[in-house]
């Protein structure tokens, strides 16, 4: 495979470049619903995309949750009509899905750790295999043997 942002070759998929460090994935093999949908492969932009939107959720349904309760708690006292019990059933689905959301939220955020160590334990295993090669040093070579000194004088000779 291909890296798309750098064009480097030999790369396994779902894994991150070995040059750029962008997340490569197959997207013939397998293509997600955000890939589809949002053309977004990245599992980092797609973890972000989903805290903002449980995030989002969350705080909507508190809103709606209390404003709810204030409005219909506002509308008892006024005309002392009971409120329905439907509207009791609203408050604790509205509940369940704030709390839930939130849950949601804090699992990805703990996700979005994990990742990012991942990626920066990638990264650093990258560059420390990048130095493991220490430089070549002159005096360290080996001189020329009798056996290719031999093969050298021997192709010199005209056939």
């Amino acid at each position: 495979m291909f890296c798309p942002k750098c064009g480097r070759g030999e790369q396994e998929t779902d894994s991150y470049c070995r040059s750029c460090g962008e997340f490569l994935t197959d997207i013939s093999s397998r293509p997600s619903l955000m890939n589809r949908v949002l053309g977004i492969s990245n599992p980092e932009k797609q973890l972000n995309l989903t805290l903002m939107i449980d995030l989002a959720t969350a705080i909507v349904s508190g809103f709606l949750l209390f404003s709810m309760m204030g409005y219909f708690d506002a509308v008892e006292d006024k005309t002392g009509v009971p409120t329905s019990r439907m509207v009791y059933v609203l408050y604790v689905f509205l509940g369940f899905v704030s709390v839930w959301q939130l849950f949601s939220f804090t699992i990805g955020t703990t996700f979005k750790k994990k990742l990012s160590a991942s990626r920066r334990a990638h990264l650093q295993a990258k560059s420390q295999s990048a130095q493991a090669l220490p430089p070549a040093v002159d005096e360290d070579v080996i001189p020329i043997t009798i056996t290719e000194q031999t093969t050298r004088q021997l192709d010199k000779v005209p056939k």
